[in-house]
């Protein structure tokens, strides 16, 4: 083979062309696509203790979230390997089918179990646009010109991800709870509608040999898996009966899993996938990478609120510097990458940021002056832009032509759980960090939420917070571990 020093090793690339009219319109609907996504998996938050409220069960509030993102773990790969088989309009124009029903079906509950029902209908459908929108562009654009685009893609997932909070609070107090499961059908009937007459259909001429067993399977696996990990929470413990009895299902069904895709003529993730070196790493790294990037984010207004002693205005304000570094970062990579710099090059820059940039927050002063913890986000946000595209653009040039959505729907399966799993352990860090505080009103530090914390005398707020201090720290030093365990996997990848 002719020694290669672009940024593409794995497969050569001739000339490319530019993008047709038609193309771009796709493109514009995947990026419609990847809001709606985006937004349903944000705007709900902030609308749920209202929800409890509205419809009781608080008892089943835990569900609410969880049976959602099982959901779009179960389907993840399932989704890509259909898309291989049978073609990507089909499957996307479905995925959006069944969210946009989920949608209507949320904005209609009547209690919580049917609010729980649809909402994973919702997860179901929203598993597939996760997918849909990064392999169908593999098929729009060639490496290349993909790098760039799907920098776009990136944006447009961290820009949901910022205002879907702010939005969701917004409608829920102007126009009801109910309002939130609404903005994201009529976008969903105009996507619709845009890949019916603009998406041309590509099938493989393979036979569509659905693997069923591996499927179910794998979703049985990774939902005992993410229940296991937090048996801290559940069992207190994990030297529990029932806690090590997840253990062994998770060791007994992956074991399963591994000999069925072995004799499956369409494995819904071929092993085969695994003999090649990068994308296996790359699967290791993501899970890293969904610890550090859609884990963590998921804490960072809960720290500045209660590890900084910021109000919640103030606290958001923070999430207008993640905005920044992402967004340049995953410009600038898609921009890199498109100029035969290697999808690596990026990934280890980001790692090496990402491990630097928490570390900072973990042993420096969390009363440092406010610029200074606001450069450090933008900066926390910029390696996470570099890694985003990187990823996904890697794992696909890894892969068979053929199983380009199959690798697909394997990364986005294991950043979810990479996320799942480490909401968890971070969970576990700082429930353990705030025991054995109790407030002079009778609160325990478990129980302590931003609003109360207005509520105490000076000096018991200040105990507070720094006790919450001190367990980010722990849980800031988790994380850039996972960063410098991304950055060892990086590093080991051939170019």
């Amino acid at each position: 083979m002719p020694k290669d020093s672009g940024a593409y090793p794995e497969k050569q690339i001739a000339s490319e062309p530019g993008p047709t009219r038609n193309q771009l319109i796709v493109f514009g609907f995947l990026m419609l696509t990847q809001m709606i996504a985006t937004l349903d998996n944000q705007i709900v938050a902030t609308a749920l203790p209202t929800i409890v409220g509205d419809l009781g069960q608080a008892e089943h509030f835990s569900w609410l979230v969880s049976a959602y993102v099982l959901a779009q773990c179960a389907v993840m790969p399932v989704y890509g390997k259909l898309g291989d088989l049978i073609g990507r309009k089909t499957v996307v124009i479905a995925a959006l089918v069944i969210f946009t029903i989920g949608s209507l079906l949320c904005a209609a509950s009547w209690s919580m179990t049917s609010l729980i029902s649809a909402r994973i209908l919702q997860g179901l459908g929203n598993g597939g646009l996760l997918v849909s929108v990064f392999a169908v562009s593999a098929d729009l654009f060639a490496p290349r010109t993909r790098a760039r685009f799907q920098s776009y893609l990136s944006f447009v997932f961290v820009f949901g991800s910022v205002i879907g909070p702010t939005l969701g609070g917004f409608l829920t107090v102007t126009l009801g709870w109910r309002s939130i499961f609404l903005v994201t059908a009529p976008m969903g009937l105009i996507a619709i509608f845009g890949f019916l007459h603009f998406m041309p259909q590509h099938k493989s001429g393979r036979q569509p040999i659905i693997d069923y067993a591996g499927a179910l399977i794998l979703a049985m696996t990774v939902t005992t898996l993410v229940i296991w990990v937090d048996s801290a929470r559940l069992f207190d413990g994990f030297a529990t009966p029932l806690s090590l009895t997840l253990g062994a299902l998770v060791l007994a069904g992956a074991a399963l899993w591994i000999r069925v895709e072995r004799r499956a003529p369409e494995p819904v993730v071929p092993l085969t996938l695994f003999a090649q070196r990068n994308f296996a790493l790359l699967v290791a790294l993501t899970l890293c990478n969904g610890a550090i990037s859609v884990g963590l984010i998921t804490y960072f207004a809960y720290f500045l609120q209660m590890g900084v002693g910021l109000s919640p205005s103030a606290a958001g304000l923070y999430f207008i510097a993640i905005t920044i570094g992402v967004s340049s970062g995953a410009l600038i990579a898609g921009r890199l990458m498109s100029r035969d710099v290697h999808f690596t090059r990026p990934l280890r820059a980001a790692f090496s940021l990402c491990a630097l940039v928490l570390g900072l927050i973990a042993w420096l002063p969390h009363d440092m002056p406010q610029p200074y913890l606001a450069g450090l986000f933008v900066m926390q946000g910029f390696s996470m832009g570099l890694a985003m595209n990187a990823i996904m653009l890697g794992a696909q040039l890894s892969a068979p032509e053929g199983d380009v959505g199959a690798a697909t729907g394997a990364i986005s399966l294991v950043r979810t759980v990479g996320a799942a799993l480490a909401i968890a352990i971070y969970g576990t860090i700082i429930a353990l960090g705030v025991t054995g505080l109790e407030t002079a009103s009778g609160l325990s530090g478990s129980e302590m939420t931003p609003a109360l914390l207005e509520t105490l005398s000076e000096e018991t707020r200040h105990e507070v917070v720094r006790l919450y201090s001190d367990s980010f720290t722990a849980l800031f030093q988790t994380a850039s571990g996972f960063a410098l365990l991304g950055l060892v996997f990086a590093c080991l990848m051939r170019r």
